[in-house]
């Protein structure tokens, strides 16, 4: 197990009663996540409320009760993917700080592609890494030979590539909280899943 896939423990928070990792948007920190990680999704409109996309108690560290309000920027309920941002900092200025001390508090993930084929590594509930098999083809991610079982309660985690980037966000749990299994998908691959805004802000990122 490489330093990076060791560090990358700090940059996963609890999102509910599962996980997300955080990564560094353009003007501020964001935490992707599954989409069935959230208690409700927003309405589906083009225009809505603050409090309509606005949670509370939602985030935390990972062990402690979530208790830190986020904003939905993004959901889709097909690839079961979301993105997380700070409250309003006008309407929510006390909240949006809270949120703001979480994220300054962890590390942050790079992202990358993988190839068709690789390892990769989960997070298991106890906190440790253990590796696994990955597959796309030009799709989302399938997982196979996983060294621990993937469960309940892993979902938001990330993915990782060897060099310790996020790859992708593990959702499936093998229809059952309590039956571990080794094989899991189909995965959100971030190259592939995230919304094109988010991806344009990561990129400009790596290259700032």
């Amino acid at each position: 197990m490489t330093a990076p896939v060791l560090e990358a423990t700090r940059a996963v928070v609890r999102v509910g009663d599962g996980r997300g990792f955080i990564v560094e948007g353009e003007r501020s920190r964001l935490v992707i996540t599954a989409a069935h990680c959230l208690p409700l999704f927003p309405p589906c409109a083009t225009f809505s409320h603050l409090e309509e996309r606005t949670y509370r108690d939602l985030l935390g560290s990972l062990g402690d009760e979530p208790s830190i309000w986020a904003e939905c920027l993004f959901v889709d309920p097909i690839s079961d993917l979301a993105v997380l941002g700070p409250p309003d900092n006008q309407e929510l200025y006390e909240q949006a700080e809270t949120y703001e001390g979480l994220m300054q508090a962890s590390a942050i993930l790079p992202m990358a592609d993988p190839p068709q084929a690789s390892t990769a590594w989960l997070l298991s509930l106890d906190g440790r890494w253990f590796q696994c098999e990955v597959q796309h083809s030009d799709s989302p991610l399938w997982l196979f030979k996983a060294a621990d079982g993937i469960v309940g309660g892993m979902s938001g985690s990330p993915i990782l590539s060897d060099e310790g980037a996020a790859i992708g966000v593990l959702t499936s749990s093998g229809g059952g909280v309590d039956m571990a299994h080794t094989d899991g998908g189909p995965c959100p691959r971030l190259a592939y899943n995230l919304p094109g805004w988010l991806l344009r802000e990561l990129a400009a990122r790596r290259t700032a």
